[in-house]
């Protein structure tokens, strides 16, 4: 199988804002492509080791290849341990949503998990596959995709949005509809460009893994192309390659191209496996990565570049509230995720956690409407049932009153 290949160009630092948007290259330029993995390179024991998924694109091809004269739909894919935090809000969102619309897919690491499904009709509950937190936790979100891919022909505008066990959604069903059914790509959101991994290559450049998070949404060519790519045992050692948390006990703030790479898997293996990886790069240059099916490429490869493509999801990494994001369509250098941050009343701030995302245990009706009004569609990390704080004066619970605040839009 051929995997898509980027091309590159060089472009001056000038005008940084707004790289995102396409430029006209008015004069030559040097241009590479992407590496792709070599899948004539895969052990056959590494292939073995993953039996459980389909062993080729030919075998899901028949049952999903996309079409355009049907309902597109919302797969949503719930990455679940023992349960999913606030079903109850998640059961009214998509009380709403017409049954053609979406399908629900979760997968459970425990049988408290899947005994919470057993009477919900329209979940699908995946077999569980061997995960593990960081190592991989890309098997259980690739055996979502083949479970959905495998429930039928689709169309060319079916997304396939992975969902936490700790996310609620920021907008209602019909406003996240529409929206991602609108958008003809795959949405990343990149990490800046000092979390990529590298490895030091000649002359001092580098090659370089994209970081992303793991709450991606994938167009129905990219997760069928992620199925059969894990399937066929491709890029299942990126962690090893890019020698992932090798130097975590002299962890500080990361510096681009360090090559002191931290992270895991599932932050780098699907947007790699589909696109590949960045060999070559200079290190004190800038340059785009014109990526097909990217939704607001291009990708600009720069040591300071902040937040690029879409980020669908609100988790706050503390160190990175305040850098700018890449994309200039709107307001240049805004960063969404502190514009949720700084719209939030004292009350329902997160609680901040090092090396990992915030999280939510207490919240007032002002900070759900900051949520609602936000350019998120969904947002993480909540506890179970948090405080409203200001429940008692409104006569309402933080289950019915993020109900009729953020989806009664």
């Amino acid at each position: 199988m051929r995997l898509l290949a980027l091309v590159v160009a060089s472009t001056p630092l000038s005008g940084y804002g707004s790289l995102l948007r396409a430029k006209p290259l008015h004069h030559s330029v040097p241009k590479f492509q992407l590496e792709p993995f070599d899948a004539s390179k895969v052990a056959g024991a590494s292939k073995a080791q993953f039996s459980n998924f389909t062993s080729s694109l030919a075998g899901l091809s028949a049952a999903s290849t996309g079409t355009s004269d049907s309902t597109p739909r919302i797969f949503f894919l719930f990455m679940a341990v023992d349960k999913v935090n606030n079903w109850e809000i998640w059961r009214r969102f998509f009380a709403e949503a017409p049954a053609d619309s979406f399908r629900a897919l979760v997968h459970c690491k425990t049988d408290a998990c899947k005994k919470q499904f057993q009477k919900e009709a329209f979940m699908t509950v995946t077999p569980t596959v061997p995960a593990s937190y960081c190592a991989d936790l890309v098997s259980p979100m690739n055996k979502l995709l083949e479970t959905a891919l495998l429930q039928g022909p689709g169309t060319y505008q079916d997304k396939f949005v992975f969902v936490s066990d700790s996310t609620l959604p920021a907008k209602s069903f019909a406003q996240v509809y529409m929206t991602l059914t609108q958008r003809k790509g795959s949405d990343f959101c990149v990490f800046p460009s000092r979390e990529w991994a590298d490895v030091p290559q000649s002359y001092g450049n580098a090659h370089f893994a994209i970081k992303v998070h793991q709450w991606v949404v994938l167009t129905r060519a990219h997760a069928l192309t992620s199925v059969d790519s894990w399937s066929r045992g491709i890029a299942h050692n990126l962690a090893q390659q890019f020698h992932l948390n090798e130097h975590v006990n002299k962890w500080g703030s990361p510096v681009f191209g360090d090559s002191h790479n931290y992270g895991c898997l599932d932050e780098f293996w699907h947007l790699s496996a589909i696109y590949g990886t960045l060999p070559n790069v200079n290190k004190i240059g800038a340059a785009e990565v014109n990526a097909p099916g990217f939704t607001n490429g291009p990708l600009v490869i720069s040591a300071t570049a902040g937040w690029q493509g879409s980020c669908d999801t609100f988790a706050m990494w503390s160190n990175y509230l305040k850098t700018p994001h890449e994309n200039g369509k709107e307001e240049s250098g805004k960063n969404p995720f502190y514009k949720l941050y700084v719209a939030l009343d004292p009350l329902s701030v997160p609680h901040e956690s090092d090396h990992r995302p915030g999280f939510w245990d207490a919240i007032s009706t002002g900070g759900l409407r900051a949520i609602r009004d936000s350019d998120f569609l969904f947002v993480r990390k909540f506890v179970e049932n948090p405080l409203l704080v200001d429940g008692a004066f409104v006569g309402m619970n933080f289950s019915l009153a993020f109900s009729k605040i953020v989806l009664s839009q």
